[in-house]
């Protein structure tokens, strides 16, 4: 009798309960986001913006007008005896200009990643802008958050 209960309870309970991510809301945009002007690194701005462009909404009254300047660098971590690099520091600093609602705000997003020396330079070379796309897609999800938090 005690498990019939508590089971009606239970089942009671979890019905009436609504699940609900916690950033569903952050992940849609209600604004157009225009890129006025982009300086710095160019394929990284490139991934920036390509992510930035599928999370605008293109028919709304809204818009939010961003300029770009981007820094990329790769630093050396480590050698080895020889003096040859063994591990580097890919490092990304963005700079957003934002213009919304007759109102200017600046941030910087600073990202970094590190990874070792791999001996085929090619396999290398599409290493580091798998790195930049990924590093691109965490700055533009840094900027939809912060421009969903209402001014």
């Amino acid at each position: 009798m005690l498990k019939k209960i508590l089971i009606i309870f239970s089942l009671i309970l979890l019905t009436s309960c609504e699940y609900k991510p916690i950033y569903s809301s952050a992940n849609k945009s209600n604004y157009k986001i225009i890129v006025t002007e982009l300086t710095g690194d160019k394929k990284l701005n490139k991934f920036i913006v390509e992510n930035l462009t599928r999370n605008s909404e293109k028919d709304s009254n809204q818009i939010v007008n961003i300029k770009i300047n981007t820094k990329y660098t790769k630093s050396i971590l480590a050698k080895d005896s020889s003096g040859n690099a063994t591990d580097y520091q890919a490092n990304a600093l963005t700079t957003f200009l934002i213009d919304r609602n007759l109102v200017t705000k600046q941030f910087d997003i600073n990202e970094k990643f590190n990874f070792q020396k791999m001996s085929d330079k090619y396999e290398e070379k599409s290493y580091e802008e798998n790195i930049k796309k990924n590093l691109a897609k965490s700055i533009s999800q840094k900027l939809i958050l912060r421009l969903s938090i209402p001014q």
